[in-house]
């Protein structure tokens, strides 16, 4: 851009990240920071594994984790993920599953394969110790189908502002 050129500092439009990078970030699971309300009606979050499939995210921890109750009261909730420069944030209602809950043996079934990815390297001893690890007694798994709310990518922000500085424009 060119020193001359007026750009809209305030207009982050295309900052966005296309429907590709968008994929790319959060098809492959990893962590995210799931987060809830509390009874007070403030917002908590933690990092926490997670994986992507069929458009919902999916999450797991143990039934006494105060998000727990708190999602069956109000299951309003939200994901953020943020890597390698791009970030995207998702709000939607989460659905506690329990043991005991119709479907619940097929759903930790290939969840706990997935998250500990013995169900991309079935004859690794690490990852089908850890599905094992998973499976306790006391552990819920969150499904969250959620809605995107913003998605952007920190690289193309980052030119952006170098740019609008090097033609005087800014604040």
């Amino acid at each position: 851009m060119s020193a001359e050129a007026q750009v809209d500092y305030e207009d982050l439009t295309s900052m966005k990240l296309d429907e590709a990078a968008l994929r790319g970030l959060v098809d492959g699971g990893g962590e995210c920071i799931f987060n809830w309300t509390t009874k007070d009606g403030y917002p908590v979050g933690v990092v926490v594994a997670y994986i992507y499939r069929d458009g919902k995210f999916w999450t797991t921890c143990a039934d006494r984790r105060k998000r727990v109750p708190a999602l069956k009261v109000r299951p309003q909730s939200a994901i953020v993920i943020n890597r390698d420069g791009k970030t995207a944030s998702y709000k939607g209602d989460s659905i506690v599953h329990a043991a005991g809950d119709d479907g619940f043996a097929e759903l930790k079934a290939w969840f706990y394969a997935a998250l500990s990815g013995s169900e991309r390297e079935p004859d690794n001893a690490y990852r089908q110790s850890f599905a094992k690890f998973l499976d306790s007694p006391h552990r819920v798994i969150i499904e969250t189908e959620a809605r995107l709310v913003v998605a952007f990518d920190t690289v193309k922000f980052q030119s952006f502002t170098t740019e609008a500085m090097a033609a005087g424009q800014g604040a």
